[in-house]
């Protein structure tokens, strides 16, 4: 992997619609160049897939929280109560990523949820669990960036990364 497939890699997590024609102009190389270079990403599974970023005020998910857990792992593995926290996702609430981390905590939570009223009853839901020691809770204020939402892809000089005037 060169510089140039890092630069595509780039683009297509700041906009995975981009088109092939639109990414070529970007790193000044033709379209069936980069055509070959996506395919031979997406064959070496560098390039897995491409997602769609999603409004979740439009859903009635406007609050994002994060949720530290600590697990009893005598009976439980980290594994299995990670499995039975993503089933708790409702209409109000979902978790939309766990993650296994280091230190005190064993897991954290990324969820949205309609309302303080419906965080609450998740961390309800989530401390009933056996596995469950104990949460910590934090609730995002604003969010300056989110995975893939960034200003205008091409905005920058592919060689100097320098900001386009």
């Amino acid at each position: 992997m060169d510089a140039i497939d890092r630069e595509i890699l780039t683009l297509l997590y700041q906009d995975g619609r981009l088109s092939h024609e639109e990414i070529a102009k970007c790193v000044h190389l033709s379209r069936p160049a980069v055509h070959e270079r996506v395919r031979r990403l997406e064959e070496q599974g560098i390039l897995r897939g491409y997602q769609a970023l999603i409004d979740w005020s439009a859903l009635n998910l406007p609050l994002t929280a994060f949720i530290w857990v600590r697990a009893r792992t005598v009976d439980i593995s980290c594994s299995k109560t990670s499995t039975l926290l993503m089933r708790l996702s409702c209409d109000e609430a979902l978790i939309e990523e766990c993650h296994r981390v280091t230190g005190e905590w064993c897991m954290l939570l990324k969820t949205r949820v309609a309302s303080p009223l419906a965080l609450q009853n998740l961390i309800d839901r989530i401390r009933a669990l056996a596995s469950v020691e104990a949460t910590n809770t934090t609730l995002v204020l604003s969010t300056s960036y989110e995975q893939g939402q960034q200003e205008d892809a091409c905005q920058y000089d592919s060689h100097s990364r320098e900001k386009k005037a």
